[in-house]
């Protein structure tokens, strides 16, 4: 029905519709991010309108990387609406790429992404601190190790996040390397710690990522500790100090002591069995 109102909005099908199906027409593939948008924004306007009609009337967006949907936003969304019965809540998916210019034209309120430290005029606060791991597909040959060095990955194809979604998570994992004598083969770039998993599952590269991002594996990736330890942020929240919104930082630490609870019961990657004597001690 949305999409119906905005083709007589804009005077044009953005959709061609048979009994085979549906279809973009010239117009609408042209202008098909612009759509996606305008959907997101109506889903999240009618999210509004049924709060305010609950007497929610304080409207709070917040953009979230996949990791945070997992682990930040289901018990942030609760505290919420149990604290602030007047404050409405809109959650959206958002790569960590976007988000920034999102909180920086009020698009969104609050950022929980993969964030360098500083951002001008934005304040960055740590969310999640984790250690990197290696992730393998299941037949790979250092799957026998209980754990790799990053030197006995320099003939190894990488997939990794992009280095304009985080500059500084790319360069601490390019340093990292170059440190132990070799130049990353970043073959694929991907969008998210899942999509990382599930090439590694295919066999078309190796990874390194959050050791929370473990949960995500399947029967074929396998995941070892690294001999280096590569501490990183894996989730940050990110806000515009200027919109003098007092909700904003409280939110900000209720994400904060949540991340710190995740922390705490986190798991530690295990050794595999028949090697357990051996390593002892070795852990991440």
């Amino acid at each position: 029905q949305q999409i119906k109102v905005l083709e007589q909005s804009l005077g044009v099908r953005l959709f061609e519709r048979s009994r085979r199906g549906v279809k973009l027409t010239r117009e609408g593939d042209a202008i098909l991010a612009s759509v996606q948008r305008f959907m997101e924004h109506a889903q999240r306007l009618q999210v509004a309108v049924d709060d305010a009609r609950r007497g929610r009337s304080d409207i709070v967006t917040i953009g979230a990387i996949n990791s945070a949907l997992f682990d930040i936003m289901p018990r942030l969304m609760r505290i919420a609406r149990e604290r602030y019965p007047h404050l409405s809540v809109s959650m959206v998916e958002m790569k960590s790429a976007d988000s920034l210019a999102a909180v920086r034209s009020g698009e969104i309120d609050i950022a929980l992404a993969r964030l360098d430290d500083e951002a001008t005029g934005l304040a960055i606060k740590p969310i999640i601190s984790d250690h990197l791991v290696l992730a393998l597909p299941a037949t790979h040959r250092l799957t026998k190790k209980a754990r790799v060095s990053l030197a006995e990955l320099a003939d190894e194809s990488l997939v990794l996040f992009p280095r304009r979604s985080s500059p500084s998570f790319f360069d601490q994992i390019t340093r990292a390397c170059r440190d132990a004598g070799f130049s990353p083969l970043v073959r694929y770039e991907v969008s998210s710690d899942i999509t990382q998993i599930a090439y590694v599952g295919c066999g078309m590269a190796v990874g390194l990522v959050p050791s929370r991002a473990m949960r995500f594996g399947g029967g074929d990736v396998v995941f070892r500790s690294l001999v280096e330890t590569i501490d990183v942020v894996s989730i940050a929240a990110a806000w515009n100090p200027a919109r003098r919104r007092e909700l904003i930082p409280e939110l900000v630490e209720i994400a904060a002591d949540i991340g710190a609870d995740r922390e705490a019961k986190a798991v530690p990657l295990r050794a595999p069995a028949k090697r357990a004597k051996e390593i002892g001690r070795a852990h991440v």
